[in-house]
C-alpha cells in the first residue's frame, strides 16, 4: 500500500493569499505533482476547508495526487488548534504533514512539520499571544521530521531548543520563475506604476514587513546620513510593502521635514507589479537582524537587481559571493555600503550579474525534491 501524506491546505485558502505560507505552499505542490506524475511514491490528499475555493491554479488533480474538504476546517481557530487531535482517527496509517507550525495536543503517528524560522522563540516581545511558545515548542518536540529553510534555522533550532539534527532537514526554497526574471526596466506599465506610487528618481528598495526585527529605522538612519553627507546624490528610498507591528517608531521618523518625499512606502505590493519593482530598483537592500531564509534577497537577485543585504542570520546562505553585506547593527557601515553601491554603476553592473547566477542555485524543483525524499523516509 502506497505511503498516505496528508497535507494541510489551510493555507491554501483566499483569506491567506499572497503572504509567504501561501507561495510555499502552492509551488511546494505544484512541483511535488510533477516530480511524483507516473513514479511509484506517496499518494498526496490535501485537505481544505469545505466550501472554500483554494487560491492556485495549474494542477491536474491526477489520481494519488487529489484535494479532499474537511469540514472542521471552516473553523479557523478549532482546526487551528485541534488539528492533530481532531486526524488521529483517520490518519492511523498516514503522515500530517504541516506547512507551518501547529500545536500540537495529540500526537499523530507520523507528522512532518515545515518551521521556517523560530523568529516567534528569539523575539519573544514582538509576538504577543502566547500560543506561539506553544505552538513552535510542541512542534519541535513532537514532530518526526522537520523542515525548515536554512541551516542557520536548523543551527537554532539545535543549539538554542535542543532539537535533534537528525529530524531537522534544510530545503531552500525557490521562486517564481516566470516572474521573477531580469527584463526591460522603462516600460509603460513600469513608468506608471513607479508615477502612481510616487517614485520619481533612482531607488534603493526594500520588500517585506516592516516588523522590529526587519530592522528599518536603522536603514533609513543610513539612507538619512547617507543624503546628508552626499548632497549630490539624489535618490529615493522604496519600503515595499505593509508597516507590521510596531511601527510607530519609523513613523515618526519618516515625518521629519528632511526626509519629505524622499521616502515611499508603497503598502502591500500586488504580486504582478512586484518584479517591475525589483527590476526598476538600482539597489536591494535586507538590513534583517534575522531572517530564517530572505526569499525577497533571491527575488531581488533574480530580477537582475544588486543586493546588500546584513552579515546576520541565514542572508549569507542566500546572497553567497553575490551581495555586499554590512553590520545589521551599524548605520555607520549601512550608510557607507549604500553609498558605494548608489557611486559605482561598474559595481552594480557586476554584482547584477553574479546575483543572476547565484539566483539559478535556487529552485522549488529542489525543494521539492529534498522534501519527498526526507517524506519517504517516514
Amino acid at each position: 500500500m502506497a505511503q498516505i501524506i496528508f497535507f494541510d491546505g489551510y493555507v491554501l485558502a483566499r483569506r491567506h493569499a499572497g503572504t509567504g505560507i501561501h507561495r510555499y505552499a502552492v509551488n511546494l505542490l505544484r512541483e511535488l505533482e510533477k516530480i511524483t506524475a507516473g513514479a511509484e511514491g506517496p499518494e498526496f490528499q490535501i485537505g481544505i476547508p469545505s466550501g472554500v475555493q483554494p487560491q492556485f491554479n495549474g494542477w491536474a488533480h491526477r489520481p494519488g495526487f487529489k484535494i479532499s474538504t474537511r469540514r472542521l476546517m471552516r473553523f479557523h481557530r478549532a482546526w487551528k488548534y485541534g488539528l492533530v487531535n481532531s486526524l488521529n482517527f483517520q490518519m492511523r496509517k498516514g503522515t500530517i504533514f504541516e506547512p507551518i507550525p501547529v500545536a500540537v495536543y495529540f500526537r499523530p503517528r507520523r507528522l512532518a512539520v515545515t518551521i521556517h524560522d523560530v523568529a516567534p522563540l528569539l523575539f519573544p516581545e514582538q509576538y504577543k499571544s502566547k500560543i506561539f511558545l506553544h505552538t513552535y515548542t510542541s512542534s519541535m518536540r513532537e514532530a518526526d521530521l522537520i523542515f525548515t529553510d536554512s541551516a542557520c534555522s536548523k543551527n537554532d533550532m539545535i543549539s538554542r531548543f535542543g532539537v535533534p539534527a537528525g529530524k531537522i532537514v534544510v530545503a531552500y526554497l525557490g521562486f517564481e520563475r516566470d516572474a521573477f526574471r531580469a527584463g526591460p526596466v522603462d516600460t509603460p506599465r513600469s513608468r506608471e506604476m513607479l508615477g502612481r506610487l510616487g517614485i520619481a528618481r533612482p531607488y534603493v528598495l526594500h520588500v517585506g514587513r516592516g516588523d522590529p526585527r526587519k530592522n528599518l529605522m536603522r536603514l533609513v538612519q543610513a539612507y538619512e546620513a547617507l543624503s546628508a553627507r552626499r548632497k549630490d546624490l539624489d535618490f529615493q528610498l522604496v519600503l515595499g510593502g505593509s508597516l507590521g507591528w510596531g511601527y510607530e517608531p519609523l513613523l515618526e521618523l519618516l515625518r521629519k521635514a528632511s526626509l519629505q518625499g524622499r521616502i515611499v512606502v508603497t503598502g502591500p505590493v500586488p504580486d504582478r507589479e512586484l518584479p517591475m519593482l525589483y527590476r526598476a530598483a538600482a539597489c536591494f537592500a535586507m538590513p534583517s537582524l534575522y531572517e530564517g531564509f530572505g526569499l525577497p534577497v533571491l527575488e531581488a537577485m533574480a530580477c537582475g537587481t544588486p543586493v546588500m543585504i546584513s552579515d546576520s542570520s541565514s542572508l549569507p546562505e542566500v546572497g553567497g559571493d553575490a551581495a555586499l553585506y554590512f553590520n545589521p547593527e551599524s548605520v555607520d557601515e549601512m550608510s557607507q555600503v549604500m553609498e558605494r553601491v548608489m557611486t559605482d554603476s561598474g559595481l552594480r553592473e557586476e554584482m547584477a550579474k553574479k546575483g543572476l547566477e547565484r539566483a539559478r542555485q535556487f529552485s522549488w524543483e529542489a525543494c521539492a525534491r529534498t522534501t519527498l525524499a526526507a517524506l519517504k523516509t517516514l
